[in-house]
């Protein structure tokens, strides 16, 4: 019997216009965006829509202290964001009513006067605001610090339910997505794209676009293209609900939180992330021995389950050693629960009125990075007809959409609306690789 496609139920095609390697945001918004172009695209996932990390953000969407080659794709992107509520016709719980950056320290204070003097150069509306106005936005807080960086045209979204909106209305454009069924190999005649193998048959295309998130690293390797690219473990819990805190997108004191229209928080730990310790870690760790100095005291290296369950994979017997691309369907990714403990703690004293707060769900997601902190976006100019659209670092749901549309644009007019030079994939071999100056 041929596998359906999930939302239309057709057979897999024995050709399409694009084949799209991935079905997080990346992913679901290039179907999306190629599908509104009038494109024939199908869109393989090895496990499900959103599954991994796309589906475990935090929410948020900021323009504002960004890096400054990210920053036009944001304020392109916001305005995407605006909108597509209404163009998809499907609830999102998309808000924009601001993002506050609480400053650690007076340093941390100055720090922001620069970055929102830049900010404002491109048009953003992002200034700093002083403890009093702090207190003003947010009066149930008992401590406003020194003050903050203030975005009061930033916004939220729910990312369980973004990406499998953008794949339905896809899917009623006429893009087919394939859960459950991997990509296992790319085709190429004279060094292009040519055809996409899946594990359940393969597709005539001369367009692919990978955005497989942390396995873009596999499928690059398999046409013998190095990505250096890493993953880091990000914890997120969502509470029972609580009284109003704030409709702001908070990020401070340690704690990172927005709340929901149910009075829910998705709540986390501010900057601090877990590296499991996998063979693959070893994988271009000179290109990131600065970021984890730099990071060394959110940073914590772990040899634990998943370092076991890596190595079982790695075994000639396993069908993990067997497909080099999936490896492992669907990881498990085990929550830092001490982390948990942290985040609700310090809620609890930083918020009064949070009496009673609960993480009722936990979860943890594998962020993919990239050693400078920016993505990789674009063609490939070893591989005609393959456009990335990956290694995010930890930006890529509030990006989704702009890169998606970006990337369609690549493939349908032969080049993107806005400069993407500083994400070419070139840059790595080139050794045009910046510091990473990356806030999650």
């Amino acid at each position: 019997m041929p596998i359906l496609s999930t939302f239309s139920l057709q057979p897999l095609p024995t050709e399409a216009d694009a084949v799209i390697i991935g079905a997080g945001i990346q992913g679901c918004a290039a179907a999306y965006y190629l599908a509104k172009r009038g494109l024939k695209v199908v869109v393989l996932e090895k496990s499900r829509i959103a599954g991994q990390q796309s589906g475990r953000a935090w929410g948020f969407v900021r323009a504002m202290d960004r890096d400054p080659a990210e920053t036009p794709l944001m304020i392109a992107g916001l305005k995407l964001w605006q909108g597509l509520e209404a163009e998809l016709g499907q609830d999102i719980e998309w808000r924009q009513e601001g993002n506050l950056f609480l400053a650690r320290d007076e340093a941390e204070l100055a720090r922001f006067e620069i970055g929102a003097a830049r900010d404002r150069i491109f048009g953003i509306d992002a200034k700093v605001i002083s403890s009093r106005e702090v207190s003003a936005l947010i009066p149930g807080l008992v401590d406003p610090g020194p003050g903050g960086l203030w975005g009061p045209k930033e916004g939220q979204a729910e990312p369980r339910k973004t990406s499998p909106a953008l794949a339905r209305k896809a899917t009623d454009l006429g893009a087919l997505f394939f859960e459950g069924c991997g990509a296992v190999a790319i085709d190429r005649q004279a060094g292009a794209v040519s055809a996409v193998v899946s594990e359940a048959g393969t597709i005539r295309t001369r367009n692919v676009v990978l955005a497989a998130g942390a396995s873009s690293f596999r499928v690059m390797k398999s046409l013998g293209l190095f990505l250096p690219q890493q993953l880091a473990r990000f914890t997120c819990s969502r509470t029972n609900p609580l009284p109003a805190l704030s409709r702001i997108a908070f990020y401070g004191h340690h704690i990172g939180f927005r709340q929901r229209s149910d009075g829910s928080l998705n709540l986390a730990e501010e900057l601090k992330v877990d590296v499991d310790i996998t063979l693959d870690r070893f994988r271009a760790l000179g290109s990131f021995l600065p970021s984890l100095w730099d990071n060394r005291d959110a940073t914590a290296l772990c040899v634990n389950e998943v370092t076991i369950r890596d190595l079982l994979h790695r075994l000639p017997w396993r069908p993990e050693a067997r497909q080099k691309w999936i490896h492992d369907r669907d990881p498990i990714i085990p929550p830092n629960m001490k982390r948990v403990r942290n985040a609700v703690a310090q809620l609890g004293r930083l918020f009064p009125t949070a009496v009673g707060v609960q993480a009722i769900e936990s979860w943890a997601g594998n962020v993919d990075l990239m050693p400078d902190g920016i993505p990789v976006l674009g063609p490939v100019a070893e591989v005609p007809g393959l456009v990335l659209a990956t290694g995010l670092t930890g930006h890529g749901f509030g990006m989704g959409p702009i890169v998606g549309k970006l990337t369609s644009e690549i493939i349908v007019d032969g080049k993107p609306s806005l400069d993407l030079n500083a994400f070419r994939f070139a840059r790595f071999a080139e050794g045009k690789i910046g510091r990473s100056s990356t806030r999650y």
